[in-house]
């Protein structure tokens, strides 16, 4: 993935299946979902379709990209955290 590419939640289900949620401004990091999945089944040993990985695309202009706001704004964007009124 991209260095746009931020780890947003990571939530695990009592099917033993893990959502990972990621926030990025970089379209094409979408294409990397699927390798990283396997990848990340294979090191905590599990089955490849106990990962999901859903990457959301937002544009440059909806994030600041200074340090630690930009995690803050995608975690904002994918309905993680509440916004900071």
């Amino acid at each position: 993935m991209s260095a746009r590419a931020r780890l947003v939640e990571v939530v695990f289900r009592q099917e033993s299946a893990y959502e990972i949620a990621v926030g990025t401004t970089f379209a094409d990091d979408r294409l990397c979902a699927p390798q990283l999945e396997a990848v990340i089944a294979t090191v905590l040993g599990l089955q490849p379709a106990q990962i999901n990985i859903f990457v959301t695309v937002v544009t440059q202009e909806e994030v600041n990209f200074h340090f630690g706001v930009y995690e803050r704004m995608l975690a904002e964007k994918l309905g993680v955290v509440p916004p900071i009124q």
